[in-house]
């Protein structure tokens, strides 16, 4: 998450190459797992399989070994490189989870792994006591209930005339923190957000936009939103990055609308040329695919939106 203080560092010249080409250089498929980034994404791949292991009420005790060896495994492989990320932290605290689990106890493959993790340096502690799997009763699920969900979905409108003021930091951190609890495929989580107030980058975004006039000048704050190639190690995931983005888009824009800010998707669906020709202004990873442009604004007292009737 690239917030307003660090947006100067989105401006910048940079050429790549085609999107296949980008696709064959930065995708996980080689599964080069000294790739920090990769890494990570592997290995939240592995321990949340882990975690559905600890999960059901009633488990498989030979179940979760598998994914625990290939956790050891990256847990080396990330000391041994010293870049050690979320990912590699988190695993470590679901393996150890695992092994402690009473029908483990006296499992000869566990004096195995923990001598293996003995060696390990560098891996501190960010427990949230919430390793591999917790109780979650009823009444938790109820907490999300809405009183009223169809006044909460049904005002919900796309809005291109804002208020004349920039969305507050605060409440753009706020949105994305409820938005990024959007589920992912094996809880990869390979989203990158990019946003800013600043009008030379609003200018440039959108003008490789096609859809924002005659609106787009007045834009507030503005947010890109990109899955990164790296998270997907199949030839059967090509398409997950959309699918993961476009889960992750959604959830923004409802996050926005909890908190009364106003957004209009803005489509990516965007000619090669254009997106090539965005990536050499805008400091955007090449490993990042471009997923849709956010508009983000407060609404004003009075406001015009278009009726776009559902056919339910």
């Amino acid at each position: 998450f690239q917030a307003e203080d660090g947006i100067r560092d989105l401006v910048r010249s940079r050429g790549l190459g085609d999107v296949y080409k980008r696709q064959v250089k930065y995708g996980g498929w080689k599964e080069n797992m000294s790739d920090t980034e990769l890494r990570n994404y592997y290995s939240a791949m592995v321990y949340h399989g882990l975690e559905k292991s600890l999960s059901y009420k009633k488990r498989n005790p030979n179940s979760g070994w598998r994914n625990a060896f290939k956790i050891s495994n990256l847990l080396k492989i990330a000391s041994k490189s010293g870049k050690i990320g979320f990912h590699d932290l988190k695993s470590k605290e679901v393996l150890e989870t695992f092994l402690n689990l009473p029908e483990n106890t006296h499992n000869e493959r566990i004096e195995k792994i923990k001598k293996e993790l003995s060696t390990l340096n560098s891996f501190r502690s960010i427990s949230d006591h919430n390793d591999g799997a917790f109780e979650y009763r009823l009444n938790d699920y109820k907490k999300g209930i809405l009183h009223n969900p169809e006044e909460f979905f049904y005002s919900r409108y796309s809005l291109r005339e804002f208020k004349d003021e920039i969305v507050k930091k605060e409440d753009i951190q706020r949105a994305v923190k409820l938005a990024i609890k959007t589920p992912s495929v094996c809880n990869r989580q390979a989203w990158g957000i990019y946003h800013t107030s600043e009008k030379e980058v609003k200018d440039i975004v959108l003008t490789y936009q096609n859809g924002n006039k005659p609106f787009g000048e007045h834009i507030p704050n503005l947010m890109i939103v990109t899955t990164d190639l790296k998270a997907f190690f199949s030839a059967e995931e090509h398409y997950q990055h959309w699918i993961d983005g476009g889960l992750l888009s959604m959830s923004l824009i409802y996050a926005f609308h909890s908190l009364g800010i106003a957004t209009c998707a803005l489509n990516w669906s965007a000619k090669p040329k254009n997106d090539l020709e965005l990536r050499k202004y805008l400091n955007i990873k090449p490993n990042h695919t471009i997923i849709m442009v956010l508009a983000i604004g407060y609404p004003d007292e009075e406001n015009k939106v278009c009726a776009s009737p559902k056919d339910l």
